[in-house]
């Protein structure tokens, strides 16, 4: 009877270790079904004020619980800026040329996927939300930026979307959002929460390549 309380609890030891290993993305993790909890509503990223103007611009947000595999790299080019609720003088950071948008996706399972993100001077890696139905998909997540371009630096959060297509070819559709969730701006130098711009790649299609 010892033998078996000892067999017990070492069980339920293992049990708690692998439920507290979730947070981690990579191959090795073990998410157990029903504890996929941790995974935030893509509406979380949205302002509830902004969610019918944005879908307006942006279109459906595919959603559902087995998004297609993305897996891969991609070039979004050229970067092209197609809808906004600011004036162009209201936002002095936006760049005008169509530069050019690097993305690798990896580790993806269980709502999740690794996103390395290029664009410009920066390079982000991200453990990011995916969700979507068939070869439809939705990328989304919460982002901490410093924009250090003005006279005192710019704290920020930003909701980012991307939504596509998966073909062959690569990820068709594609569109990119930011949104401006909150601002640390004592001097009133960035567009305000709620302020968003939306791109999609020029010919409809961010290519595959290698990274």
């Amino acid at each position: 009877m010892k033998k078996k309380i000892i067999s017990i609890l070492w069980l339920l030891l293992v049990g708690s270790m692998m439920l507290t290993s979730c947070t981690k993305n990579d191959e090795s993790t073990i998410v157990l079904i029903g504890t996929e909890y941790y995974i935030d509503d893509i509406l979380s990223v949205i302002p509830d004020s902004l969610q019918t103007q944005f879908s307006a611009v942006f279109g459906s947000i595919p959603e559902g619980p087995v998004p297609p595999k993305i897996d891969g790299s991609y070039i979004m080019s050229p970067k092209n800026r197609v809808a906004s609720n600011l004036d162009e003088s209201e936002w002095p950071l936006d760049i005008n040329e169509p530069l050019p948008v690097y993305l690798r996706f990896s580790n993806q399972h269980n709502g999740i996927v690794t996103l390395d993100l290029a664009e410009a001077t920066e390079t982000n890696t991200d453990t990011v939300f995916i969700q979507g139905n068939n070869e439809n998909f939705t990328v989304y997540f919460v982002e901490d930026k410093v924009i250090e371009d003005f006279s005192v630096p710019v704290k920020m959060k930003r909701g980012i979307i991307m939504k596509g297509r998966v073909t062959d070819a690569g990820l068709a559709d594609f569109r990119y959002a930011t949104i401006v969730l909150e601002t640390e701006d004592e001097l009133n130098q960035l567009a305000n929460p709620g302020s968003y711009y939306i791109y999609k790649d020029g010919d409809g299609m961010a290519s595959r390549f290698e990274w």
